[in-house]
């Protein structure tokens, strides 16, 4: 009797094997190089430093409590680490709307690279909700 029931325990796992496995044919290659801008949730600083993708934004003295800065001023968060914005300007009279960078973290385009705690951007776009 034992048997019988470790042969269809074992039968069954074989078929629940066969039927949720893939043919493997679809191998995940990480070290392909984008050839057009990245449309990338950017979640790790790459060794190189160089960003160009979707990051978290918002205000670095506000939302990501870097209260040595007296003034508001732009930040990204890779990681659990906020990187300060050089090399964009925000509008401060729309900074405390309330899904302005004060209030609210937003999500940016960006490309530039990383040196030290900063952020050098070459291009900063902050989304906007979709119409």
């Amino acid at each position: 009797m034992k048997t019988r029931h470790i042969i269809k325990y074992f039968s069954l796992l074989f078929i629940i094997n066969i039927a949720y496995s893939g043919c493997g044919g679809c191998q995940i290659n990480n070290k392909v190089k984008p050839t057009f801008e990245s449309s990338a949730f950017v979640n790790q600083k790459p060794k190189s430093g160089k960003i160009d993708g979707f990051v978290v934004a918002s205000c670095n003295k506000c939302n990501f409590g870097n209260f040595k800065n007296k003034k508001c001023s732009m930040a990204i968060s890779i990681d659990k680490n906020v990187y300060e914005v050089k090399g964009h300007t925000h509008d401060h009279r729309k900074a405390h709307n309330d899904d302005g960078i004060c209030n609210a973290l937003r999500i940016a385009h960006v490309s530039g690279n990383i040196k030290g705690n900063n952020f050098i951007a070459e291009k900063f776009t902050l989304m906007d909700r979709p119409k």
